[in-house]
């Protein structure tokens, strides 16, 4: 007996499928920022891992080396948002992670092998949100706050 072999798609009309190489299949990526929004995120972002028991890696990024400097009081913040996020939590591993660049390009970057990003949004347009959600290759969770 012959069968006819299934049609082929051509490129164009095949989505992408990215999957994430299997040592880094388990890390959620938090983007962190000092709006108000930190706390929300990093919670947000330690359901995310328990629920997929993978690891979280806070990551909060900052424009420029002027940027670096000014921001140590925003680093201070955000990662204290991560350990009360944490907290109670033993199981959960976790990483912190400062970089420079455009935040939405960072944490894109940084999310290309990840099982999720988490970002927060304040309500209305939100340039980074949007940006990753545009460009992620993985789930987008946009924490409202």
């Amino acid at each position: 007996m012959t069968t006819a072999a299934p049609a082929r798609r051509s490129a164009a009309h095949r989505a992408p499928v990215h999957p994430a190489p299997p040592h880094l299949a388990g890390e959620v990526v938090a983007g962190l920022v000092n709006d108000g929004s930190a706390d929300a995120v990093a919670r947000a972002a330690v359901r995310e891992a328990e629920a997929r028991s993978a690891r979280v890696r806070f990551v909060q990024v900052v424009g420029s080396r002027a940027g670096r400097l000014r921001g140590e009081a925003d680093e201070d913040a955000t990662f204290a948002a991560a350990l009360r996020a944490l907290r109670g939590r033993p199981r959960v591993r976790f990483a912190f992670e400062v970089v420079e660049g455009e935040p939405g390009q960072a944490l894109v970057g940084r999310s290309a092998e990840a099982v999720a990003l988490v970002v927060g949004s304040t309500g209305h347009p939100h340039v980074v949100s949007e940006y990753c959600r545009d460009r992620a290759r993985c789930p987008v969770v946009v924490v409202e706050h």
